[in-house]
């Protein structure tokens, strides 16, 4: 990823990843807060000592305010994936935007934290998407090793060996607290972070992972 694409222009390409030789990587979590499994994983993470990026619905932040103020109190970074898991593709710019702008207001009133990293939906970019983005501000966050946690047929040990065969220094990991399949990943985020941590990864927020190529 070139320096030049992680400015604050929003005109600039999605950050998949960042270009480093620090054994660091970024775990992120969309589609939460989720009453069941968001509070698992903030146990998990905290017991660890990992701090993680969650890209959160803003209509699933104004049912579980208490989940997101826990995030923020655990020191997690919080980001913006809409306010509804909209099908991107067929939503018009204004729509984009005020998805973000809400999600935005309700983090914000929830949890007194500004949001400043967006994550579509599904990953899906329009040039509709590109121009809300821009308006908003907002620096697009993509990932670079998805172990496909959301499917039902996906195991803990199929994600654990899926993230472990592919990730590199400067990775961002795309899993989900939200959605049907997070007993896996849940099970397998424990071995995960310890495996990474015996080959010298050390785990980041998003802001942190950027202010290492900034360097």
């Amino acid at each position: 990823m070139p320096l030049s694409s992680l400015g604050k222009t929003a005109f600039d390409e999605p950050i998949h990843r960042i270009d480093t030789q620090k054994k660091i990587v970024a775990l992120t979590f969309d589609d939460g807060p989720d009453p069941t499994y968001t509070p698992l994983i903030l146990e998990t993470l905290h017991k660890n000592g990992v701090p993680a990026t969650f890209f959160v619905l803003g209509s699933q932040v104004d049912k579980y305010p208490s989940i997101l103020q826990w995030m923020r109190k655990a020191g997690h970074e919080i980001g913006n994936h809409g306010y509804e898991h909209h099908d991107l593709n067929k939503l018009t710019e204004q729509q984009v935007y005020d998805e973000i702008k809400r999600t935005e207001r309700a983090v914000l009133q929830k949890a007194g934290v500004f949001t400043q990293y967006y994550r579509p939906p599904g990953g899906v970019i329009t040039h509709d998407v590109r121009n809300a983005v821009q308006s908003s501000g907002y620096d697009m966050i993509y990932w670079s090793v998805d172990p496909r946690d959301w499917s039902l047929k996906r195991t803990a040990s199929v994600i654990i060996n899926s993230v472990k065969q592919n990730v590199t220094p400067g990775d961002i990991v795309l899993f989900h607290d939200g959605g049907l399949n997070q007993k896996q990943t849940l099970a397998a985020l424990q071995q995960l972070i310890t495996d990474l941590r015996s080959q010298g990864y050390k785990f980041v927020t998003i802001s942190q992972l950027l202010s290492e190529a900034s360097n």
